[in-house]
């Protein structure tokens, strides 16, 4: 008996990720499933945060779009109001994810048609469409967003995960032109815990850079953290993800030089940056909007390698990213950079901040040449 128990444990430890992916495949194609009603962003209940109107204005906006927490196999796309993933989204990632930013600016974060956990592990059409279908949501929200806010406010735009995905999405849509207004008044643009290609960001016009300090601003921030005792993951995110091209596509990462800023330092070499450096990871799982988590010091050194931010395994196990039946997958309860990235956000906005207060308003062009024609020439009489 305690043989057979053994044996079974070995045989789930080593098919687990199988087990995980099998269980989480929908079992109808994604052209025979009627999608869930579309959500209406000119609602408060489509949104998971937004701004109360009587309350005073923070310095700056957010535009948050959460990771993955729509883990069922029934259908490609999450329901709003799927009261499972609605429990993560408030209780796990909000606080965890758009959290190191609310001490600075006011959130809006769309509730949105997400793809299911499955998408990420497919390529063929069920898992684009799937992932297309949840962007559409997220740009609808997005210009409800710009059509609502104050359009002389600083921007920061924040994702995870497949949140990361659909910010680059609306890099390409919302964001380019050399004269763009939301782009001029972009603090940065995290994009965390999903591959962007430097290819992306260099396609875009005029190109985006990667942040490549501390107080840089227009510009993006980019990272996947991943201990390295998670080398297939690792492999996944290098060569089997999926990531923007600026026509528009949808294509594997592998080949692509991917993006990894390192939060410890806020620049985009592969130098090692001792734990010393960390500001503070910490565990913001069930707080309040807008309260602030107790910080970890010191909890992570880490490391840029091809596009991957490797970290030291943390010593408190509940900063450790699970191994168990697909935890990895799901949202992480912590961030181990909570407290470095919110002060990173307020350098970044008062740098904003300050260039905005002597750079001249650019003037839209002229739409419509006018030709006078010729004129005779009359002259004045002495």
């Amino acid at each position: 008996m305690a043989v057979s128990a053994l044996s079974a444990a070995a045989f789930a430890a080593i098919f687990q990720d199988g087990i995980v992916r099998f269980l989480a495949t929908p079992r109808t194609p994604f052209q025979t499933i009627e999608p869930p009603p579309a959500p209406d962003y000119a609602a408060p209940s489509a949104w998971l945060l937004r701004p109360n109107a009587s309350a005073p204005r923070k310095a700056a906006d957010v535009f948050y779009v959460h990771s993955t927490a729509f883990y069922r196999r029934k259908g490609w796309n999450a329901p709003i109001d799927d009261p499972n993933a609605d429990h993560v989204r408030r209780v796990i990632a909000a606080p965890n994810e758009a959290g190191p930013f609310s001490a600075i600016a006011d959130i809006w974060a769309p509730r949105y048609r997400e793809a299911t956990l499955f998408s990420q592990f497919t390529h063929k059409y069920d898992g684009l469409a799937a992932r297309e279908l949840a962007y559409s949501d997220v740009r609808r929200a997005f210009q409800q967003f710009v059509a609502e806010r104050d359009p002389a406010r600083p921007l920061i735009l924040v994702g995870y995960g497949q949140g990361a995905l659909h910010v680059q999405g609306l890099l390409r849509d919302q964001f380019q032109g050399e004269i763009n207004p939301l782009r001029r008044r972009l603090v940065a643009a995290y994009a965390i815990g999903a591959s962007v290609s430097a290819e992306f960001l260099d396609g875009l016009s005029p190109p985006m850079p990667v942040c490549g300090a501390a107080e840089m601003v227009r510009c993006l921030i980019s990272y996947v953290d991943f201990e390295e005792r998670f080398d297939e993951e690792m492999a996944r995110v290098r060569d089997r993800t999926l990531v923007w091209r600026a026509d528009g596509r949808l294509a594997s990462s592998k080949g692509d030089a991917l993006v990894c800023v390192n939060p410890l330092s806020w620049s985009a070499d592969a130098d090692y940056q001792p734990a010393e450096k960390n500001v503070g990871a910490a565990s913001a799982t069930g707080i309040a909007p807008g309260a602030a988590p107790a910080g970890i010091a010191k909890a992570v050194g880490a490391r840029c390698d091809r596009g991957i931010l490797l970290v030291d395994t943390p010593k408190r196990r509940i900063l450790r990213r699970g191994d168990w039946f697909g935890a990895k997958w799901r949202v992480q309860p912590f961030n181990l950079f909570y407290h470095d990235i919110a002060q990173n956000a307020a350098r970044r906005l008062a740098a904003l901040e300050a260039i905005l207060k002597v750079e001249p308003e650019p003037l839209e062009p002229i739409s419509e040449a006018i030709d006078l024609g010729e004129s005779p020439v009359n002259k004045v009489p002495h």
